[in-house]
Formats: C-alpha cells, sequence, structure tokens
C-alpha cells in the first residue's frame, strides 16, 4: 500500500524560486544615486535551487518522513486484526527498523506481534470458511475480527488525511523559506555591487551581469 497522496506531495515543490523582478532598488546603496543610471543583473534560478544546500536536506527530510509514514499505514493494513495498540507498536518498530536494525528484545518483541497478527487472520480465514456452520460464539468472534478489521481502515483513513494535511503544511513552509531566503541574498549581493534591478533567467535568458554564484555562495553561508 502506499500513502494516497497527489503527486505533488511526494517530492518537494522546490521551484519556489521563480522570481521575475526580484530586486527594485533606488541606487547602489539606499539614498545613493547610481550615476550610470539602471543597472541590471540576472541569476539563474535552476542553479540556485539545486545548489542551495537547505533545498537537498530539505528534500531528503520530506521524502523520510513521507517514507516512515508509508511504512506505518501499511503495518497497519498488513496488521489489520491486531488491536490498535499493538498495531502502532508494530509500527513504530517497523520504522525503527527501516532506519537501523532492531536489538534483541524490540526484535523479538515485533516477532511476537507479527506471528500474533497471522493467528489472527487464520483464525478469521477459517470463521469465513465456515460462517455457514458456525457456533452463537464463533459468530460473535468472527464479528469481533470484522468490526477490528472496519476500525483499521477507518484509522488508516483517518490517518491519510492528516498526513496529506500535515505534507501540503510541510511544502509550504519550505517553499516560503526557499523564496525568502532567496529574495534576501539576491537582494544583499544586489545593494553591494550597486545593481538596480535582478532578473531570474526566466525571464532574461542572458544577462552580461549573473549574480548566480555570488547568491548560492551567500545562501550556504546561513545558519
Amino acid at each position: 500500500m502506499k500513502l494516497d497522496t497527489p503527486a505533488g506531495y511526494r517530492a518537494i515543490i522546490l521551484g519556489a524560486i521563480t522570481l521575475c523582478t526580484v530586486v527594485s532598488l533606488t541606487g547602489a546603496k539606499a539614498g545613493q544615486k547610481n550615476p550610470d543610471g539602471v543597472k541590471i543583473a540576472v541569476f539563474d534560478q535552476d542553479k540556485t535551487r539545486i545548489e542551495y544546500k537547505y533545498v537537498a536536506t530539505a528534500r531528503a527530510d520530506f521524502q523520510q518522513k513521507l517514507q516512515d509514514t508509508d511504512t506505518k499505514l501499511k503495518t497497519w493494513q498488513l496488521n489489520a486484526l491486531l488491536t490498535d495498540a499493538d498495531q502502532k507498536k508494530l509500527a513504530d518498530l517497523a520504522v525503527e527498523e527501516s532506519h537501523a536494525p532492531l536489538d534483541a528484545a524490540k526484535k523479538a518483541e515485533k516477532t511476537r506481534l507479527e506471528t500474533l497478527s497471522k493467528s489472527y487472520t487464520e483464525e478469521y480465514n477459517a470463521l469465513q470458511a465456515n460462517r455457514n456452520s458456525l457456533t452463537p460464539a464463533q459468530k460473535d468472534r468472527l464479528n469481533i475480527l470484522v468490526r477490528g478489521a472496519s476500525d483499521t481502515d477507518a484509522r488508516i483513513n483517518e490517518a491519510q488525511a492528516k498526513a496529506r494535511t500535515d505534507f501540503q503544511n510541510l511544502d509550504n513552509d519550505v517553499s516560503a523559506k526557499i523564496m525568502k531566503d532567496a529574495r534576501e541574498s539576491v537582494s544583499k549581493i544586489a545593494k553591494d555591487k550597486g545593481y538596480t534591478v535582478v532578473f531570474s533567467s526566466a525571464v532574461a535568458w542572458y544577462g552580461e551581469n549573473d549574480i548566480t554564484d555570488a547568491v548560492i555562495k551567500d545562501l550556504n553561508s546561513k545558519k
């Protein structure tokens, strides 16, 4: 089972740096007139996006969170007859194991829960196969197992909805930070070098004054 999220949630929308005119100043420095008139520079937003270290870090963090959520929900689905508490415990162990090997105690607990889940599944299948000749007690037991599976489906649907919201919010936060950082760095470099207007390369395909490397250096110097 894969987490039911739109494709856009599976990769951070890292095209946030799509600035047109990103800096428009009255002079090289605040209050200082530029005798040469308007000085234009460009910067390559694609190169900036690739070489800004925060972008790679944010993408990796996003993908790891997504994978952990997928592992958790897949574990719930594959062990639908366990109790809510046991499902969560098993899911936590599965996520932990996806990052590093479990110690002996945790591995034994994971095996115990998986064995318990398997026994419930076998019991459920046997009851279903003989449902026309079940005793009242067996019918009650089957109903309990059916309700457990139904409750699991409901929890998965609820968790998927929450995950969609959480990942969209995370995506928005990351994109906003990329945009903010880019604007600040472009503005800083433009003021330092005396440019009055800076265009992104998406608008100006060529510019003699390219400040891309300076912008990337400034971005990567941020803590």
